[in-house]
């Protein structure tokens, strides 16, 4: 059987997880430098050993409000592969997890009924969901966050 590994985070206390193999580094800096006319979305930029990524605030993102930065606060950032050198920021990082493929209810298949609440605002962001235990882990696809960026930028 296929088993998929997932970096895991908390978003307003709900689990979520991109692919091990996108990660390039969990990093607790969280100073940003604010981009002037960027999208809300956008938080700044980052400059972590001379390379600088572009952090999106992933809350927004998946349609939750905007918090404040605390010591719990981590940069998810991607491998350049994913895209431009680009991170997250997460409320909270969790463990590595993994999962049988067979776990993983694929959201094209179920359309998006098995959706709960907020992920279902920002469907594209996500390509299923899998039950770990007593709670839901949301399988986030993460080629698609900086996509997501751009494709409301030029519609707006």
């Amino acid at each position: 059987m296929l088993k998929h590994q997932f970096c895991t985070f908390r978003i307003s206390g709900r689990l979520f997880g991109v692919n091990i193999l996108d990660v390039k580094e969990i990093n607790p800096e969280v100073d940003f430098t604010p981009i002037f006319h960027a999208p809300k979305k956008v938080k700044g930029y980052v400059n972590i050993r001379g390379q600088i990524y572009l952090i999106l605030d992933l809350r927004l993102l998946l349609g939750f409000e905007s918090k404040a930065v605390d010591d719990a606060s981590r940069l998810v950032l991607f491998k350049p592969e994913v895209g431009d050198p680009f991170g997250i920021l997460v409320d909270r990082i969790g463990d590595v997890v993994e999962v049988d493929e067979t776990q993983i209810e694929d959201r094209q298949a179920e359309g998006q009924e098995g959706s709960e609440g907020d992920e279902q605002r920002s469907p594209e962001l996500w390509d299923g969901v899998c039950k770990l235990g007593d709670e839901l882990l949301v399988v986030l696809n993460s080629r698609s966050l900086l996509r997501n960026i751009d494709n409301k930028e030029k519609r707006s």
